[in-house]
């Protein structure tokens, strides 16, 4: 399965956009904000950017970040929270047409890497703080993907007749391997996502699932 092969999906996160003026004022100067930062984050590293490098980036007043914003960590967790949320809602959706746990694990591989590649802005700011976003990609958000998959896997094993493996390690499995193979294919400025994917592919689809058998792994044409 190739990336160009999964069909499109809506990536902004923020929908149902405010009608007022005022309400769109404060959306547009949020999202100015949320650009300058991704630009700073990207140019000068997390750790190096300040509130005033982010502000100078935007035409707003130095006083009107923090109407918004307490600091530059708020912004970084509300950014990759929402990535992390995008890349679950999409791995999902790609998913439910999957007829073998290997054809989900697939799906799902390539429906995040579409994403990545979707967004050069945050991929170049992945690619700048990729230690750093490994820290701010946890918690919650990313457990509920692994449960997510978790369910799939089990549906799909279920439905083949195997259910010896155990889904919530596999699961977690799945998804660890995946979210360092994209961090370091984010640091590699130019690497193809095709080779991504075919790694992640041959260490869990092939080297597991292919292991357990033609009855789990099945054809995924």
């Amino acid at each position: 399965m190739t990336v160009d092969g999964q069909e499109s999906v809506a990536v902004d996160g923020r929908r149902g956009r405010p009608t007022g003026k005022r309400e769109q004022t404060k959306a547009a100067n949020r999202d100015e904000i949320r650009a300058a930062a991704i630009a700073a984050f990207t140019e000068l590293g997390f750790g190096a950017t300040t509130v005033r490098d982010i502000v100078r980036r935007t035409g707003l007043a130095s006083g009107t970040f923090y109407n918004y914003y307490a600091d530059k960590h708020v912004i970084l967790t509300e950014l990759v929270g929402e990535h992390v949320a995008e890349a679950g809602a999409r791995m999902a959706s790609a998913r439910a047409a999957a007829r073998t746990p290997r054809e989900a694990i697939e799906r799902g591989a390539v429906a995040y890497f579409r994403l990545l590649m979707e967004s050069p802005e945050m991929l170049a700011m992945y690619r700048r703080n990729a230690g750093t976003i490994r820290a701010y990609a946890s918690g919650d958000l990313v457990d509920g993907i692994i449960d997510s998959l978790r369910t799939d896997l089990e549906r799909l094993l279920a439905e083949r007749g195997t259910e010896d493996l155990d889904t919530g390690l596999l699961a977690a499995g799945v998804i660890g391997a995946g979210m360092e193979i994209a961090m370091r294919f984010a640091e590699s400025e130019g690497a193809d996502p095709e080779r991504a994917i075919a790694a992640l592919q041959a260490l869990v689809v092939d080297g597991l699932l292919g292991e357990a058998g033609p009855g789990i792994a099945g054809p995924t044409g």
